[in-house]
């Protein structure tokens, strides 16, 4: 059953988009049920009109209980969006993108129009793994904002740490994962003055998704 978000509420239906009703008119399911994602609540709909008149409320939570933050060094461009759409799959209520030392992807210049596709692409992705709420990208922070963020649980990822693989993190959570490059030890140091619990992620070297999807997928 395809789902999309709404924002906008009339009497027992809701508004759709011109794109959402150019998907549900290309995908031909004009007479088939859908889901409106409206308030962190879903509706199963059928389509009346331009409108989504309400058939039944479905009560599904599919959020963690509390926040779950990502703030991941710049990568490639390609690279980033994949990281996007799979940390919205795997609960990620934020994602911060980070400048680090040794980030070597220059942010690009026109920032905010790539905030506008990344939280398109954000949505999207929450739409289709049924998450009552998209995943926010946030304006890029550098390392020295993101470390002093407030929040209850902080890990960063380094590759020279030993000892145990974590197999759980808790929600409440902002986990910092660094470019190619790695972090240096003077970011280090600095994350753990301010709170960060430095993290293996196990002997090999992991790219910098699949190290924010090796943390992710830990989550309680």
């Amino acid at each position: 059953m395809f789902r999309f978000f709404v924002n906008e509420k009339e009497g027992n239906s809701f508004v759709l988009s011109n794109e959402t009703l150019k998907h549900i008119r290309v995908a031909r399911v004009e007479k088939e049920p859908f889901i409106c994602i409206y308030k962190e609540q879903f509706f199963k709909c059928k389509l009346n009109g331009n409108l989504a008149e309400v058939i039944e409320e479905i009560k599904e939570d599919h959020e963690f209980n509390g926040e779950v933050i990502l703030a991941a060094s710049f990568i490639d461009t390609k690279r980033f969006e994949w990281l996007i759409q799979k940390a919205t799959e795997l609960g990620a209520t934020k994602l911060i993108p980070v400048v680090s030392n040794n980030v070597s992807k220059k942010l690009p210049h026109d920032i905010d129009k790539k905030l506008d596709r990344w939280n398109q692409i954000a949505l999207n992705a929450a739409e289709q793994s049924f998450r009552n709420k998209p995943m926010v990208v946030a304006k890029p922070q550098n390392f020295n904002e993101v470390i002093k963020m407030n929040i209850s649980n902080k890990f960063i990822a380094h590759e020279k740490e030993n000892g145990i693989v974590k197999q759980s993190f808790p929600t409440n959570s902002l986990f910092l994962v660094g470019p190619e490059g790695g972090f240096t030890e003077t970011e280090v140091k600095e994350a753990n003055s301010n709170g960060f619990e430095t993290v293996t992620l196990g002997k090999r070297i992991l790219r910098a998704e699949t190290a924010s999807m090796f943390m992710l997928a830990r989550v309680n």
